[in-house]
């Protein structure tokens, strides 16, 4: 790998960097490679010593998010892209008390306040964890025009995260069900005639992402093993496709089929022969949406939360099915680590800490079961049960 000339640096974004200072000031170019780099530092160079160089007035921040935003295609995941564009223009369409919106401010006018002032207002009628997923979004964008050098300093690193009074998502529509939840769920759903009962027993007797199942082929299973690839995404325009991986590199797995699992696939390709006359839907996935395309998360959250009124349970959301067969795999004994292959975990950690209460709850059931042997006066063995230890 060729060396980078002093004064010069490579970007996170994969560009160059070169800086120098001219009479006590600063300027920095970019380029695509060093050659590049070092011919506009040249010419930078001229036009500063010629007197014909001057400083471009400073972008709106709107204005930097596009040229930010455009930087990025190609680099992130659509899906990415579209959600941080939508949370982006709900932050920047805020109108400040000066009557100016966020995003028409300039970079060199941002101050911290404004900012806070924007951060008070969305509180007003969004939820504090959207709102700090917006001034995160805020902080990337400023953070890479600091790198640019276009501003001396980040106004949104010293904005407090707002504390959220909610019950965190796995406690409420992302909670593990209980078997009575579970039973009266399926139940519900049964006598209701779900189109997507197939789905929902697939989902819990896999700790598949709702994504994966939708995007899941007859031909992904085999052995009884099922092979996950690639999950649905949205390209950004928003349209729903089947990506051509899945959500990371660790999400790529085999599962061992359980009977349950392969009942709920073939009882759905019975179902799509009888609606479309083929096993599969019109995008030749096994889970399909009513007319057979893509499944939408929308469509199948209403279908949850129907069931949900009429079985008489909290609603929750798909990905509940997943949070349920991760704590019922627990509370069977399963070993954490196999546990993070099956769900498809980058980390050992990351399921320890999801599933870390469950753990807890479920050692201390097993402990109880646990028996030792210690010695007596006698010099015989006594087998003790742990449920009998008493402080002395």
């Amino acid at each position: 790998m060729p060396r980078i000339p002093s004064g010069m640096r490579k970007t996170a974004r994969g560009t160059y960097e070169s800086r120098f200072t001219i009479d006590g000031k600063r300027y920095s170019v970019y380029g695509k490679s060093v050659r590049e780099c070092r011919e506009k530092e040249q010419a930078r160079r001229r036009e500063i010593t010629e007197g014909r160089y001057r400083a471009g007035k400073a972008p709106s921040l709107d204005e930097y998010f596009r040229q930010w935003d455009t930087s990025r295609i190609g680099t992130m995941r659509d899906s990415t892209i579209r959600t941080e564009r939508y949370i982006y223009r709900l932050v920047a369409g805020v109108r400040l008390s000066d009557g100016k919106t966020l995003g028409e401010l300039r970079l060199g006018e941002l101050e911290r306040r404004h900012i806070c002032e924007a951060q008070l207002t969305l509180r007003k009628s969004y939820s504090a964890s959207s709102v700090n997923r917006g001034i995160s979004v805020l902080r990337a964008v400023l953070e890479s025009a600091l790198e640019e050098r276009r501003i001396d300093w980040n106004p949104a690193k010293g904005v407090r995260m707002l504390k959220s009074d909610k019950k965190p998502p796995r406690e409420t529509i992302h909670r593990a069900l209980s078997l009575e939840e579970t039973e009266g769920f399926f139940r519900a759903a049964e006598r209701l005639g779900s189109w997507y009962l197939n789905l929902y027993s697939f989902l819990l007797n896999t700790g598949c992402r709702f994504g994966e199942a939708g995007a899941l082929r007859a031909s992904d299973i085999a052995d009884e093993m099922i092979r996950i690839e690639r999950t649905l995404t949205r390209t950004v325009d928003g349209h729903l496709v089947i990506g051509s991986d899945t959500k990371t590199g660790h999400s790529a797995r085999l599962i061992p089929a359980r009977r349950e699992a392969l009942a709920a696939v073939q009882g759905q390709q019975r179902q799509n022969v009888r609606e479309f006359g083929r096993p599969d839907g019109t995008q030749q996935t096994v889970f399909c949406a009513k007319r057979g395309g893509l499944l939408g998360a929308r469509c199948v959250k209403k279908d949850i939360d129907r069931i949900c009124l009429a079985a008489g349970i909290e609603r929750f959301s798909s990905h509940a099915f997943r949070d349920t067969f991760a704590t019922r795999a627990v509370e069977s004994g399963m070993q954490p680590k196999t546990l993070q292959e099956i769900l498809g975990h980058a980390d050992i950690g990351i399921t320890m800490n999801l599933y870390a209460h469950v753990m807890e709850d479920t050692k201390r059931i097993q402990m109880t079961a646990v028996e030792v042997m210690r010695g007596t006066d006698s010099g015989k063995a006594e087998q003790i049960s742990t449920q009998g230890l008493t402080k002395e």
